[in-house]
C-alpha cells in the first residue's frame, strides 16, 4: 500500500499524516520533524515550513495548510491507527472504540501498521 509515488508530496499523504495526528498515532513534535524531512520531497508545497512549528490546537492544522486533504481509507484503516496509538502508550480521549478493539484492528491491518512505518520512519513501533 502506497499514498504516492517514493520521494513525491501528494495531498493523500498529508492527509494520511494528519489523521495520524487525529487519531494520537503522532504528536505535533513528530509532525513537525515530519515536516521537516517532507521538505526534501518533490512537489512538497510551501505549508510544511509553517507545520514545523505548529503548537497550536491539532484543529487549526487545516487554518494552516488552507483546505482540508483528502485520504480514501476505511474506517477499519483508522481504528488501526488508534490501535498504534495504543501501541506507543496514547490514550485518545475521544477514541470511537476500546483501546483492545484499536490494538485487534491493527492486528488485522497489517498493512497499515507498514505505511505508518514507511511514512514515520523516524518512528520505531
Amino acid at each position: 500500500m502506497s499514498l504516492n509515488e517514493p520521494g513525491c508530496f501528494s495531498d493523500e499523504l498529508m492527509a494520511f499524516v494528519i489523521t495520524c495526528l487525529f487519531c494520537g498515532a503522532i504528536s505535533k513534535e513528530e509532525l513537525n520533524f515530519w515536516c521537516a524531512q517532507a521538505l526534501s520531497l518533490n512537489n512538497s508545497p510551501a505549508f510544511l515550513y509553517d507545520l514545523m512549528e505548529f503548537h497550536d490546537e491539532i484543529f487549526k492544522v487545516y487554518k494552516v495548510i488552507g483546505y482540508v486533504p483528502s485520504w480514501e481509507h476505511a474506517d477499519s484503516d483508522e481504528h488501526a491507527l488508534y490501535g498504534i496509538a495504543v501501541r506507543r502508550g496514547v490514550g485518545p480521549y475521544d477514541m470511537p472504540l476500546a483501546p483492545n478493539e484499536a490494538l485487534a484492528c491493527l492486528e488485522a491491518s497489517p498493512d497499515m501498521e507498514q505505511l505508518f512505518s514507511q511514512v514515520f520512519d523516524f518512528i520505531k513501533l
